[in-house]
């Protein structure tokens, strides 16, 4: 009898053991994924500019590859200034001077804010830069180049963007990301502004693909302004009105599908944004364009002439010719008093586009603008009604929501422009 009860016992305890292993291995329901969302608060998600719209159309079929030329990745730098040589193509690089800033590159060193690159002599076929830099501070640091449209958008395709990673002293591993792991750069905003929609952009590194089809996503990027936050689930650029006037908070996480930080403690930027009235105002941002502003902007048309007796001018000052020297960046390469430089274009020649040299100077080093005092309560929607005054307007860019009207609401996130083709934009 004693034998048989004891058997039972033991059939029970399996029994009871099987089930929690099955409960254990049957895929209990966790947390769901976290869905995307929409601006919130006084946020509020609007179409491009128009001029912005016309620009995109004209850039659309540039494929731009750049490259890193020296120093090479993993270098050792010694003290004292050097020089970054950038190799591209395809890719117009162009000082529109009073129209705003044309098609440029943007170099960043580490989570900097990003120095503008141009040259008057680039059409885009082939181009040679060589860029001053000041010394590094002493540990490792990451370079990062980027082919950026005028407004401030970073193009996403393959190719379009380089990196290096330097030393200077010793190598410390642990102040940068793991090579192959996912990389949050923040690209705009990051100049003062002169006036409302916002542009919000941004280029992941190394991030899994998604949106290619159901359930493959793997990350969210986390926006953070004033306080209000929202989840974006693709990797699209953002107009954003409802910012406030003056200084602005704004931060930017990478998180996963559950909310957890991915790759701490890099991918999370915080970042201020002022809106100023005595900012440069980009013509872009003004209404439809001219054919002529069209070809300045992209470098198809000399900048030179009589563009202000034409009535095409923005409301930004001309660019200056002050050289600008090594000694007046920051300590990490970056402009001097990176989060608020001044804005200093140099005038150095560069060589044709056809035959770009080695040694090939910038042609202009736009560090960020200096910040100022606060605007006056101007929406971007009031700019799109307005249109040059000499020169009529081209036709307008055909699209389905007019330029700073919302976009209308829809589950998760949509985007302000025609995001690229998923499969070119893999980083």
């Amino acid at each position: 009898m004693g034998v048989l009860i004891s058997g039972m016992l033991v059939l029970v305890l399996l029994a009871a053991g099987g089930c929690s292993r099955l409960a254990r291995g049957s895929g209990a329901a966790g947390p769901l994924p976290l869905a995307a969302s929409a601006p919130s608060g006084r946020l509020q998600e609007v179409a491009p500019p128009l001029g912005v719209q016309q620009l995109q159309r004209r850039l659309d079929g540039r494929r731009p590859q750049l490259s890193i030329a020296a120093p090479e990745d993993g270098s050792m730098l010694p003290a004292g200034s050097w020089t970054l040589r950038i190799n591209g193509a395809d890719w117009p690089l162009t000082d529109p001077g009073p129209l705003g800033l044309g098609a440029h590159l943007a170099l960043q060193v580490d989570d900097g804010l990003p120095r503008r690159l141009t040259a008057a002599a680039s059409k885009g076929e082939t181009f040679a830069l060589a860029v001053p830099m000041a010394e590094l501070s002493p540990g490792s640091h990451r370079v990062t180049v980027m082919a950026m449209r005028p407004w401030g958008e970073v193009v996403k395709r393959p190719g379009a963007s380089a990196q290096i990673r330097l030393h200077r002293i010793a190598a410390n591993p642990l102040a940068l990301p793991a090579p192959g792991t996912p990389q949050l750069i923040v690209t705009s905003p990051a100049e003062a502004l002169a006036a409302e929609p916002v542009l919000l952009d941004w280029l992941l590194q190394d991030a899994p693909l998604q949106g290619l089809r159901e359930g493959d996503d793997r990350w969210r990027l986390r926006v953070t302004i004033n306080g209000d936050s929202f989840l974006v689930d693709q990797n699209t650029p953002l107009w954003l009105k409802g910012w406030r006037k003056g200084s602005n908070s704004l931060l930017m996480e990478l998180v996963d599908e559950r909310g957890e930080p991915i790759n701490p403690p890099f991918n999370s930027l915080v970042r201020e944004v002022t809106l100023a009235t005595s900012s440069p105002r980009p013509r872009w941002l003004d209404g439809a364009l001219s054919e002529r502003e069209l070809g300045v902007l992209l470098g198809e048309a000399p900048a030179t002439g009589s563009l202000e007796s034409e009535g095409l001018t923005a409301g930004g000052p001309a660019a200056s010719s002050g050289l600008q020297t090594p000694g007046g960046e920051g300590a990490d390469g970056g402009a001097a008093g990176s989060e608020r430089g001044q804005r200093d274009d140099a005038s150095l020649p560069v060589p044709a586009a056809d035959t770009p040299g080695p040694d090939a100077p910038v042609d202009a080093v736009r560090p960020p603008q200096a910040e100022s005092s606060p605007p006056s309560d101007q929406a971007g929607s009031a700019a799109a009604q307005q249109a040059p005054a000499a020169t009529a307007p081209t036709a307008a860019v055909a699209a389905p929501i007019a330029a700073g009207e919302p976009v209308p609401a829809a589950p998760g996130h949509k985007a302000s422009a025609p995001p690229e083709d998923p499969a070119e934009a893999a980083q």
